[in-house]
């Protein structure tokens, strides 16, 4: 049986459609840059999250340090106009409440020398139309996990400049499914691969109430192999894609106005033009036009920037809030179901409180909310007369509440 290898490239080239970040990058390393909208994250060096954020500023951080935490997310969506050439339903919230959680500890070495090691997803999505769905022939279920382990190392030159490199070691699981016109079952995609990457950081302070941090984190490349299962057939082949998950860049600036206010601004800029176009190669028989498929994408670099402040309350508690911009890397030529993406306003609130002077804990919520974005998806089968074809309007919020706690040995 021949299938179309453009199915594979299209269900993995669009492992995205997360409501709350951009493309399919998830931001929840850390509850304290959360709860500022991510303003300060390469700058404001707080905890052992920083080793995600900006390695370099572990520097400032003394003894050992561990910080663990975890997100519960929220997404659900509206979808309104629907057209299409196929008749289906259109309930909406396709993202379903999810968990992501992370774990960090730095160690000081010496003054100048501080190691440490994380655990934590950097890319990841999980959506889940209903069977009956208007659109399922663009894309049905989808579940993309992204797990990495990055040992870290930072050095302090001088008092006032530190850099931090970090190598980390990532796994992407991916399970993903659509329907055929010409079967009665989804066809489902499963693949997976580990791969290896990098992060440099720079933390200077400027003067003693200013400090600024960058942050390059590296290209991945993945070469994912797996198979293409025609559900409820038996019928299965091998296929392979490389894919790649962006590099990124941030500059942070935090600022002291007085002992107890800090406020903190960022801008970040992610590559997501790494994804220009997919090349799929098929086995099991597959030959012709069906062996090897070129998919365009063209998706765009995108920026993201933020501002927040800090607000120490008293010995214990600090307070603070965020606003952030996130701009959408997905072209509007080229957004699907699956990637029903558009520009996103951040809000946030959090709070620290302080249980003594070895122990902290974390708390912060988000609101995402995004612009409507058009979906315009249409594809050519042989089989029937005229292009199968779906439009609607997506409507997406997001409510995220994380907490975190933090020690020091």
């Amino acid at each position: 049986m021949k299938i179309n290898p453009k199915l594979l490239a299209l269900m993995i080239a669009t492992i995205s459609g997360s409501a709350w970040s951009a493309g399919f990058a998830l931001n929840e390393q850390s509850i304290k840059s959360m709860g500022k909208s991510q303003a300060g994250r390469a700058s404001a060096a707080a905890d052992a999250t920083t080793l995600f954020a900006n390695p370099a500023g572990m520097t400032q951080l003394t003894g050992t340090n561990l910080s663990g935490n975890a997100t519960f997310i929220y997404a659900p969506a509206d979808i309104e106009n629907a057209q299409g050439s196929q008749a289906g339903t259109n309930n909406g919230d396709m993202i379903p409440p999810t968990w992501v959680g992370a774990g960090f500890i730095t160690h000081q070495m010496n003054d100048q020398l501080s190691i440490g090691i994380g655990n934590y997803a950097p890319f990841g999505l999980a959506t889940n139309y209903e069977s009956s769905f208007q659109g399922r022939y663009f894309g049905d279920k989808s579940k993309v996990k992204v797990i990495a382990i990055q040992p870290t190392i930072a050095y302090k030159f001088t008092p006032e400049l530190s850099i931090g490199m970090g190598i980390s070691v990532s796994k992407l699981e991916g399970l993903l499914s659509a329907y055929s016109i010409a079967l009665t079952n989804p066809v489902e995609v499963n693949g997976d691969d580990i791969s290896y990457g990098y992060n440099v950081g720079v933390l200077w302070q400027v003067m003693p109430q200013t400090r600024i941090g960058f942050d390059y984190r590296s290209k991945t490349d993945y070469n994912l192999e797996g198979t293409t299962e025609l559900t409820g057939t038996g019928i299965e082949f091998p296929a392979t894609l490389d894919i790649s998950t962006p590099a990124t860049f941030e500059l942070s600036v935090s600022h002291d106005l007085n002992p107890d206010v800090n406020v903190h601004g960022s801008v970040g800029l992610t590559q997501w033009s790494v994804l220009e176009k997919l090349v799929i190669e098929n086995g099991g028989g597959a030959s012709g036009a069906f062996k090897t498929s070129i998919e365009e994408l063209d998706w765009k670099d995108s920026w993201a920037y933020s501002v927040g402040a800090d607000w120490k309350m008293d010995d214990a508690l600090t307070l603070r809030a965020g606003l952030g911009i996130d701009k959408t890397p997905v072209t509007d030529s080229h957004r699907s179901v699956r990637v029903p993406s558009e520009d996103r306003t951040v809000l946030s609130l959090g709070l620290s409180y302080d249980i003594n002077d070895k122990m902290s804990i974390d708390a912060a919520y988000m609101y995402l909310k995004e612009d409507t974005a058009h979906v315009n998806a249409s594809k050519s089968v042989s089989s029937i007369n005229g292009p199968i074809t779906y439009s609607a309007d997506y409507k997406g919020i997001a409510h995220l509440i994380g907490t975190q706690l933090n020690m020091k040995f």
